[in-house]
């Protein structure tokens, strides 16, 4: 009896521990799942329908740096590349804050500082995520260039649609 009282509720303790260990791994999926290098596309934010493209790398430690960037009818507008973290992951969901400064296209001078807020969800599969962004402009210039206050930003300028195509993921090395 007693042996069979052991054999029950040690079955019970590989149970529970194996129920654990699934439920802590999904809270990490969105997490795994955005660690690499992704196509991003963002539409329904320039004038007269433009879009713009960037390359957007995430690190496992939740660091995204978005790179390049070009822009169609963008009126002489362009972005620097732009910093960013993963502040939010839940489930298939995830938010990210981006920021870039903008600059006159011809000039170089910076005029403005552009914060982007991207609430989205992995797709099925991994490899592709969409998202709405919220856009806030603050006016900027060499001779005033304040750190901006994310929790005062107001209502969002614009509001686009995001979608995500994941280019490459890390390999995984054990030394």
């Amino acid at each position: 009896m007693k042996g069979l009282l052991h054999s029950i509720l040690f079955f019970l303790s590989v149970i529970f521990t194996a129920t654990t260990t699934v439920a802590a791994d999904d809270t990490n999926v969105v997490q795994k799942h955005l660690v690499g290098t992704w196509f991003v596309e963002v539409t329904g934010v320039l004038p007269n329908g433009g879009a713009y493209q960037n390359i957007m790398n995430v690190d496992a430690d939740g660091t995204a740096d978005i790179v390049g960037g070009w822009m169609f009818g963008a009126a002489g507008v362009k972005f620097t590349d732009s910093p960013a973290s993963v502040t939010k992951v839940e489930g298939n969901s995830f938010e990210i804050r981006m920021f870039a400064f903008l600059a006159d296209a011809e000039t170089g001078a910076p005029n403005g500082m552009n914060i982007t807020v991207y609430r989205g969800e992995i797709l099925d599969g991994a490899e592709s995520f969409k998202a709405e962004a919220d856009l806030y402009y603050l006016p900027y210039s060499v001779q005033h260039c304040p750190a901006p206050d994310t929790a005062t930003l107001g209502t969002p300028a614009t509001v686009a649609q995001v979608t995500g195509s994941k280019l490459a993921s890390p390999v995984s090395v054990n030394f």
